[in-house]
Protein backbone atom coordinates (compact mmCIF):
# COMPACT_ATOMS: atom_id res chain seq x y z
CA UNK A 1 0.00 0.00 0.00
CA UNK A 2 2.95 2.17 1.11
CA UNK A 3 4.28 2.28 -2.62
CA UNK A 4 0.75 2.26 -3.92
CA UNK A 5 1.34 -0.75 -6.12
CA UNK A 6 -1.07 -3.78 -6.61
CA UNK A 7 0.69 -6.72 -6.48
CA UNK A 8 4.29 -7.77 -4.85
CA UNK A 9 6.01 -10.73 -6.23
CA UNK A 10 8.62 -12.35 -3.58
CA UNK A 11 11.53 -14.49 -4.62
CA UNK A 12 13.72 -15.09 -1.63
CA UNK A 13 14.02 -17.64 0.00
CA UNK A 14 13.80 -16.44 3.77
CA UNK A 15 11.42 -13.55 3.04
CA UNK A 16 8.80 -16.25 2.12
CA UNK A 17 8.77 -19.16 4.58
CA UNK A 18 9.36 -15.62 7.36
CA UNK A 19 6.16 -14.01 5.86
CA UNK A 20 3.96 -17.70 6.47
CA UNK A 21 5.95 -19.03 9.83
CA UNK A 22 7.30 -22.29 7.90
CA UNK A 23 10.23 -23.83 7.34
CA UNK A 24 12.37 -26.38 5.28
CA UNK A 25 15.17 -28.27 4.33
CA UNK A 26 15.73 -27.56 0.53
CA UNK A 27 18.41 -25.50 1.00
CA UNK A 28 22.08 -27.15 2.60
CA UNK A 29 22.30 -25.45 5.76
CA UNK A 30 19.58 -22.85 5.32
CA UNK A 31 15.57 -24.18 7.10
CA UNK A 32 13.87 -22.54 3.84
CA UNK A 33 11.61 -24.00 1.29
CA UNK A 34 12.51 -23.67 -3.06
CA UNK A 35 9.48 -21.33 -3.88
CA UNK A 36 7.88 -18.15 -5.04
CA UNK A 37 5.14 -16.11 -3.62
CA UNK A 38 2.97 -13.50 -5.45
CA UNK A 39 0.95 -11.40 -2.91
CA UNK A 40 -2.29 -9.24 -3.71
CA UNK A 41 -4.01 -6.93 -1.21
CA UNK A 42 -6.56 -10.00 -1.18
CA UNK A 43 -4.38 -13.24 -2.49
CA UNK A 44 -1.49 -15.14 -1.36
CA UNK A 45 -0.35 -17.47 -4.23
CA UNK A 46 2.53 -20.00 -3.05
CA UNK A 47 3.98 -21.89 -5.66
CA UNK A 48 6.12 -25.01 -4.69
CA UNK A 49 6.30 -28.73 -5.07
CA UNK A 50 3.22 -29.38 -3.26
CA UNK A 51 4.82 -32.79 -2.26
CA UNK A 52 7.09 -31.21 0.16
CA UNK A 53 4.10 -30.41 2.16
CA UNK A 54 2.30 -32.42 4.94
CA UNK A 55 -0.97 -32.32 5.62
CA UNK A 56 -0.67 -30.29 8.37
CA UNK A 57 1.25 -27.60 6.74
CA UNK A 58 -1.23 -27.71 3.94
CA UNK A 59 -3.92 -27.38 6.53
CA UNK A 60 -1.91 -24.20 8.23
CA UNK A 61 -1.86 -23.04 4.86
CA UNK A 62 -5.60 -23.22 3.75
CA UNK A 63 -6.50 -21.60 6.46
CA UNK A 64 -3.88 -18.46 6.31
CA UNK A 65 -6.02 -18.41 2.68
CA UNK A 66 -2.94 -19.31 0.86
CA UNK A 67 -3.43 -20.78 -2.66
CA UNK A 68 -0.77 -23.71 -3.59
CA UNK A 69 0.11 -23.62 -7.09
CA UNK A 70 3.02 -25.80 -9.10
CA UNK A 71 6.42 -23.99 -8.42
CA UNK A 72 6.87 -23.31 -12.19
CA UNK A 73 3.43 -21.64 -12.44
CA UNK A 74 5.54 -18.24 -11.47
CA UNK A 75 6.18 -17.66 -14.84
CA UNK A 76 2.94 -17.85 -16.53
CA UNK A 77 1.30 -16.05 -13.42
CA UNK A 78 3.65 -12.81 -14.07
CA UNK A 79 2.60 -13.01 -17.54
CA UNK A 80 -1.32 -12.34 -16.58
CA UNK A 81 -0.48 -9.32 -14.39
CA UNK A 82 -0.59 -6.91 -17.51
CA UNK A 83 -1.56 -3.22 -16.58
CA UNK A 84 -0.71 -3.85 -13.01
CA UNK A 85 2.00 -1.81 -10.39
CA UNK A 86 4.49 -4.43 -9.95
CA UNK A 87 6.59 -4.19 -6.44
CA UNK A 88 9.75 -6.70 -6.87
CA UNK A 89 13.36 -6.42 -6.00
CA UNK A 90 15.41 -6.81 -9.31
CA UNK A 91 18.62 -7.61 -7.85
CA UNK A 92 16.63 -10.46 -5.98
CA UNK A 93 14.94 -11.49 -8.87
CA UNK A 94 15.06 -14.13 -11.95
CA UNK A 95 15.67 -12.57 -15.64
CA UNK A 96 12.98 -15.27 -16.76
CA UNK A 97 10.34 -14.15 -14.27
CA UNK A 98 10.99 -10.25 -14.71
CA UNK A 99 10.99 -11.21 -18.41
CA UNK A 100 7.48 -12.56 -18.32
CA UNK A 101 6.39 -9.40 -17.09
CA UNK A 102 3.80 -7.55 -19.66
CA UNK A 103 5.37 -3.94 -21.12
CA UNK A 104 2.24 -2.66 -19.60
CA UNK A 105 3.49 -2.99 -16.20
CA UNK A 106 4.97 -0.78 -14.10
CA UNK A 107 7.71 -2.06 -11.47
CA UNK A 108 8.82 -0.56 -8.39
CA UNK A 109 11.88 -2.17 -7.64
CA UNK A 110 13.06 -1.97 -4.14
CA UNK A 111 13.75 -3.64 -0.80
CA UNK A 112 11.64 -6.46 -0.32
CA UNK A 113 9.06 -4.80 2.74
CA UNK A 114 9.86 -8.29 4.14
CA UNK A 115 13.67 -7.65 4.94
CA UNK A 116 13.36 -4.74 7.74
CA UNK A 117 10.40 -6.41 9.60
CA UNK A 118 12.01 -10.18 9.33
CA UNK A 119 15.50 -8.66 10.82
CA UNK A 120 13.69 -6.74 13.72
CA UNK A 121 12.95 -9.90 15.91
CA UNK A 122 9.71 -9.65 18.38
CA UNK A 123 10.14 -10.82 22.77
CA UNK A 124 9.56 -14.73 21.90
CA UNK A 125 11.72 -14.77 18.88
CA UNK A 126 14.72 -12.96 21.52
CA UNK A 127 14.38 -15.72 24.04
CA UNK A 128 14.02 -18.39 22.11
CA UNK A 129 17.25 -17.75 20.78
CA UNK A 130 18.84 -17.03 24.36
CA UNK A 131 17.67 -20.37 24.81
CA UNK A 132 19.33 -21.68 21.36
CA UNK A 133 22.63 -20.22 22.19
CA UNK A 134 22.42 -21.88 26.13
CA UNK A 135 22.46 -25.09 23.68
CA UNK A 136 25.06 -23.86 21.25
CA UNK A 137 27.91 -23.03 24.54
CA UNK A 138 27.09 -26.04 25.87
CA UNK A 139 28.47 -27.86 22.27
CA UNK A 140 31.54 -25.30 22.52
CA UNK A 141 32.68 -25.33 25.90
CA UNK A 142 32.22 -29.14 25.66
CA UNK A 143 34.42 -28.93 22.38
CA UNK A 144 37.20 -26.60 23.73
CA UNK A 145 37.06 -28.39 27.11
CA UNK A 146 37.88 -32.00 24.40
CA UNK A 147 40.68 -29.75 22.77
CA UNK A 148 42.58 -28.86 25.47
CA UNK A 149 42.45 -32.24 27.47
CA UNK A 150 43.78 -34.15 23.94
CA UNK A 151 45.57 -31.69 22.78
CA UNK A 152 48.89 -33.72 21.56
CA UNK A 153 47.84 -36.83 23.52
CA UNK A 154 46.12 -37.62 20.35
CA UNK A 155 46.04 -37.06 16.90
CA UNK A 156 43.91 -34.68 15.86
CA UNK A 157 43.27 -32.94 12.20
CA UNK A 158 41.08 -30.15 11.72
CA UNK A 159 39.02 -32.17 10.06
CA UNK A 160 38.72 -34.76 13.48
CA UNK A 161 37.62 -31.57 15.22
CA UNK A 162 35.50 -30.20 13.10
CA UNK A 163 33.55 -33.53 12.81
CA UNK A 164 33.74 -33.94 16.60
CA UNK A 165 31.92 -30.40 17.00
CA UNK A 166 29.40 -30.91 14.45
CA UNK A 167 28.35 -33.79 16.50
CA UNK A 168 28.41 -32.34 19.86
CA UNK A 169 25.75 -29.48 17.90
CA UNK A 170 24.10 -32.93 16.63
CA UNK A 171 23.27 -33.86 20.40
CA UNK A 172 21.96 -30.76 21.93
CA UNK A 173 18.39 -30.90 22.00
CA UNK A 174 15.96 -29.32 19.06
CA UNK A 175 19.26 -29.21 17.04
CA UNK A 176 18.09 -29.17 12.86
CA UNK A 177 21.91 -28.86 11.68
CA UNK A 178 24.02 -26.49 11.29
CA UNK A 179 23.90 -22.83 10.40
CA UNK A 180 27.04 -23.16 7.58
CA UNK A 181 29.70 -25.21 7.16
CA UNK A 182 32.21 -25.12 10.13
CA UNK A 183 35.81 -23.02 9.44
CA UNK A 184 38.15 -25.36 11.86
CA UNK A 185 41.42 -23.81 10.46
CA UNK A 186 44.86 -24.57 12.39
CA UNK A 187 47.82 -22.05 12.07
CA UNK A 188 48.46 -20.50 8.56
CA UNK A 189 45.11 -21.51 7.51
CA UNK A 190 43.29 -19.32 9.90
CA UNK A 191 44.91 -16.28 8.08
CA UNK A 192 42.13 -17.32 5.23
CA UNK A 193 39.10 -15.85 6.35
CA UNK A 194 36.79 -18.39 4.88
CA UNK A 195 39.15 -21.36 4.61
CA UNK A 196 37.30 -24.53 4.80
CA UNK A 197 39.39 -27.87 5.43
CA UNK A 198 39.77 -30.67 2.48
CA UNK A 199 41.41 -33.85 2.88
CA UNK A 200 44.44 -32.09 0.58
CA UNK A 201 44.59 -29.10 3.47
CA UNK A 202 44.11 -30.57 6.66
CA UNK A 203 46.24 -29.85 8.66
CA UNK A 204 47.29 -31.92 12.00
CA UNK A 205 46.72 -29.38 15.18
CA UNK A 206 50.12 -29.54 17.63
CA UNK A 207 50.38 -28.16 21.10
CA UNK A 208 51.53 -25.02 19.85
CA UNK A 209 50.08 -22.01 18.28
CA UNK A 210 46.29 -21.22 17.60
CA UNK A 211 43.27 -22.93 16.42
CA UNK A 212 40.42 -21.13 14.30
CA UNK A 213 36.60 -22.27 14.35
CA UNK A 214 33.95 -20.43 12.91
CA UNK A 215 30.66 -22.45 13.89
CA UNK A 216 27.12 -22.09 14.17
CA UNK A 217 23.64 -24.20 14.51
CA UNK A 218 20.16 -24.18 13.82
CA UNK A 219 18.00 -24.89 16.35
CA UNK A 220 13.94 -24.93 16.89
CA UNK A 221 14.57 -21.70 19.07
CA UNK A 222 17.05 -20.05 16.50
CA UNK A 223 20.00 -19.71 14.66
CA UNK A 224 23.60 -18.89 15.88
CA UNK A 225 27.02 -18.14 14.90
CA UNK A 226 30.21 -17.71 16.92
CA UNK A 227 34.08 -17.65 16.43
CA UNK A 228 36.53 -18.85 19.18
CA UNK A 229 39.96 -18.73 18.51
CA UNK A 230 42.07 -21.49 20.91
CA UNK A 231 45.66 -21.69 22.13
CA UNK A 232 46.70 -25.07 21.87
CA UNK A 233 50.31 -24.69 23.79
CA UNK A 234 52.99 -22.16 22.98
CA UNK A 235 52.38 -19.04 21.52
CA UNK A 236 53.90 -16.46 19.76
CA UNK A 237 54.30 -12.81 20.64
CA UNK A 238 52.27 -11.78 17.04
CA UNK A 239 49.91 -14.00 18.28
CA UNK A 240 49.07 -13.08 21.50
CA UNK A 241 49.06 -9.92 20.49
CA UNK A 242 46.62 -10.26 17.84
CA UNK A 243 44.28 -12.12 19.59
CA UNK A 244 44.03 -10.13 22.62
CA UNK A 245 43.21 -6.89 20.51
CA UNK A 246 40.59 -9.12 18.70
CA UNK A 247 39.00 -9.46 21.98
CA UNK A 248 39.05 -6.32 22.48
CA UNK A 249 37.59 -5.02 20.01
CA UNK A 250 34.51 -7.64 20.65
CA UNK A 251 34.02 -6.56 23.55
CA UNK A 252 34.18 -2.53 23.68
CA UNK A 253 31.85 -2.61 20.51
CA UNK A 254 29.28 -5.02 22.55
CA UNK A 255 29.48 -2.10 25.19
CA UNK A 256 29.03 0.87 23.25
CA UNK A 257 25.75 2.94 23.77
CA UNK A 258 24.36 5.16 21.38
CA UNK A 259 22.09 7.48 20.20
CA UNK A 260 18.92 6.02 18.37
CA UNK A 261 19.56 6.63 14.52
CA UNK A 262 22.81 5.51 14.06
CA UNK A 263 24.01 2.74 11.81
CA UNK A 264 26.62 -0.02 11.36
CA UNK A 265 28.47 2.12 10.00
CA UNK A 266 28.58 4.99 12.61
CA UNK A 267 29.94 2.05 15.59
CA UNK A 268 32.15 0.13 13.54
CA UNK A 269 35.07 2.32 14.69
CA UNK A 270 34.60 1.07 18.16
CA UNK A 271 35.70 -2.20 17.12
CA UNK A 272 38.51 -1.01 14.46
CA UNK A 273 40.23 1.65 16.29
CA UNK A 274 42.78 -1.25 19.12
CA UNK A 275 43.41 -2.31 15.60
CA UNK A 276 43.93 0.73 13.50
CA UNK A 277 45.90 2.35 15.90
CA UNK A 278 48.47 -0.12 16.05
CA UNK A 279 48.68 -0.34 11.96
CA UNK A 280 46.28 -3.41 11.87
CA UNK A 281 42.76 -4.12 10.29
CA UNK A 282 40.99 -6.79 8.74
CA UNK A 283 39.24 -7.10 5.55
CA UNK A 284 35.32 -8.12 6.68
CA UNK A 285 32.45 -6.53 7.97
CA UNK A 286 32.67 -6.28 11.91
CA UNK A 287 28.86 -7.75 11.71
CA UNK A 288 26.10 -9.18 10.02
CA UNK A 289 22.40 -9.70 10.81
CA UNK A 290 21.62 -12.98 11.89
CA UNK A 291 18.23 -14.62 10.96
CA UNK A 292 15.68 -16.62 13.36
CA UNK A 293 16.00 -20.10 12.38
CA UNK A 294 17.03 -18.79 8.98
CA UNK A 295 20.26 -17.77 7.09
CA UNK A 296 23.14 -16.83 9.41
CA UNK A 297 23.63 -13.77 7.32
CA UNK A 298 20.38 -11.48 6.99
CA UNK A 299 20.20 -7.84 5.47
CA UNK A 300 19.29 -5.09 6.20
CA UNK A 301 21.50 -4.74 9.19
CA UNK A 302 25.35 -5.01 9.81
CA UNK A 303 28.60 -3.32 10.90
CA UNK A 304 31.39 -1.82 8.64
CA UNK A 305 33.84 1.45 8.48
CA UNK A 306 32.53 1.96 4.82
CA UNK A 307 29.42 1.71 2.09
CA UNK A 308 29.76 -1.66 0.51
CA UNK A 309 25.98 -1.09 -1.44
CA UNK A 310 25.92 -4.73 -2.60
CA UNK A 311 25.09 -5.55 1.03
CA UNK A 312 22.22 -3.38 1.63
CA UNK A 313 23.46 -3.76 5.45
CA UNK A 314 23.54 -0.12 7.02
CA UNK A 315 20.21 0.62 7.98
CA UNK A 316 19.28 2.28 11.42
CA UNK A 317 19.88 -0.68 13.42
CA UNK A 318 16.49 -0.99 15.59
CA UNK A 319 15.44 -2.78 18.66
CA UNK A 320 15.18 -6.50 18.56
CA UNK A 321 17.93 -6.77 15.70
CA UNK A 322 20.57 -9.59 16.01
CA UNK A 323 23.67 -8.78 14.68
CA UNK A 324 27.23 -10.75 14.60
CA UNK A 325 30.24 -8.67 16.37
CA UNK A 326 33.58 -10.59 14.73
CA UNK A 327 36.65 -8.18 14.29
CA UNK A 328 39.92 -10.36 13.64
CA UNK A 329 43.19 -10.21 12.82
CA UNK A 330 44.93 -12.34 9.76
CA UNK A 331 48.89 -12.95 8.88
CA UNK A 332 49.26 -14.38 5.94
CA UNK A 333 51.57 -17.52 6.41
CA UNK A 334 51.42 -17.26 9.62
CA UNK A 335 47.98 -17.36 11.50
CA UNK A 336 44.84 -15.95 11.95
CA UNK A 337 42.40 -15.02 15.07
CA UNK A 338 38.91 -13.89 15.36
CA UNK A 339 36.29 -13.65 17.98
CA UNK A 340 32.76 -13.35 17.41
CA UNK A 341 29.62 -13.49 19.39
CA UNK A 342 25.74 -12.25 18.25
CA UNK A 343 24.49 -9.46 20.34
CA UNK A 344 20.88 -7.94 19.83
CA UNK A 345 20.10 -4.53 20.31
CA UNK A 346 18.02 -3.00 22.88
CA UNK A 347 16.84 0.04 24.52
CA UNK A 348 18.72 2.16 27.05
CA UNK A 349 17.60 5.02 29.10
CA UNK A 350 15.70 7.55 27.15
CA UNK A 351 16.29 11.68 27.95
CA UNK A 352 16.38 14.96 26.88
CA UNK A 353 18.95 13.76 24.67
CA UNK A 354 17.12 11.02 22.85
CA UNK A 355 16.77 7.76 23.06
CA UNK A 356 19.88 5.37 23.83
CA UNK A 357 20.77 2.19 22.82
CA UNK A 358 22.84 -0.73 23.63
CA UNK A 359 23.71 -4.45 23.18
CA UNK A 360 23.43 -7.78 24.94
CA UNK A 361 25.37 -10.34 24.36
CA UNK A 362 23.48 -13.68 22.63
CA UNK A 363 26.48 -15.92 22.69
CA UNK A 364 28.12 -17.20 25.90
CA UNK A 365 31.23 -19.32 24.80
CA UNK A 366 34.82 -18.82 27.39
CA UNK A 367 37.48 -16.96 25.60
CA UNK A 368 40.94 -18.30 25.62
CA UNK A 369 42.67 -16.73 28.84
CA UNK A 370 45.93 -18.92 27.73
CA UNK A 371 46.42 -16.61 24.82
CA UNK A 372 45.56 -13.76 26.15
CA UNK A 373 48.08 -10.75 26.67
CA UNK A 374 46.85 -9.05 29.47
CA UNK A 375 49.01 -5.98 29.23
CA UNK A 376 47.20 -5.03 26.08
CA UNK A 377 44.07 -4.42 28.24
CA UNK A 378 42.88 -1.59 30.14
CA UNK A 379 40.74 -1.69 33.64
CA UNK A 380 37.27 -1.39 31.39
CA UNK A 381 38.45 -4.39 29.25
CA UNK A 382 39.61 -6.18 32.18
CA UNK A 383 35.98 -5.79 33.76
CA UNK A 384 34.12 -6.33 30.77
CA UNK A 385 35.98 -9.59 30.44
CA UNK A 386 35.07 -10.77 33.60
CA UNK A 387 31.76 -9.74 33.25
CA UNK A 388 30.99 -11.87 30.33
CA UNK A 389 33.07 -14.31 31.95
CA UNK A 390 31.06 -14.54 34.88
CA UNK A 391 27.57 -14.90 32.76
CA UNK A 392 29.42 -17.63 30.69
CA UNK A 393 30.23 -20.42 33.82
CA UNK A 394 26.58 -19.00 35.22
CA UNK A 395 24.71 -19.91 32.16
CA UNK A 396 26.86 -23.15 30.38
CA UNK A 397 28.10 -24.93 33.91
CA UNK A 398 24.79 -26.31 34.92
CA UNK A 399 24.87 -28.35 31.48
CA UNK A 400 27.62 -30.23 31.68
CA UNK A 401 29.53 -32.38 33.78
CA UNK A 402 31.49 -32.26 36.85
CA UNK A 403 34.59 -32.08 35.42
CA UNK A 404 33.44 -29.92 32.37
CA UNK A 405 32.59 -27.60 35.09
CA UNK A 406 35.85 -27.43 37.00
CA UNK A 407 37.22 -27.02 33.52
CA UNK A 408 34.99 -23.99 32.70
CA UNK A 409 34.86 -22.49 36.24
CA UNK A 410 38.85 -22.34 35.95
CA UNK A 411 39.07 -20.64 32.30
CA UNK A 412 36.14 -18.08 32.95
CA UNK A 413 38.06 -17.09 36.32
CA UNK A 414 38.15 -13.22 37.08
CA UNK A 415 41.71 -11.98 36.03
CA UNK A 416 42.94 -8.79 37.32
Amino acid sequence: KKEKTTVHVLTTLDDIVWLLNIRGNDVVCNPVVLSYALVTLERFYLFINEAVLDSEVKSYLKELGVTIRPYNDIYDAVGQLKGQKVLLETAKTNYAIISNLDETNTIVDCMNPTAPAKAVKNPVEIENMKKAHIKDGVAMAKFIFWLKKNIGKQTITELDAEHYLDQLRAEQEGNLGLSFHTISAYGANAAMCHYSATPESNAVLEPKGLYLVDSGGQYYEGTTDVTRTISLGETTQAEREHFTLSVISMLRLAAVKFLYGCRGLTLDYVAREPLWSRGLNFDHGTGHGVGYLLNVHERPNGIRWRMVPERQDNCVLEEGMVTSDEPGVYIEGSHGVRTENLIVCKKAEKNEYGQFMEFEFLTFVPIDLDALDQSLMNERDVELLNNYHRQVYEKISPYLTEEEAEWLKENTRAIS
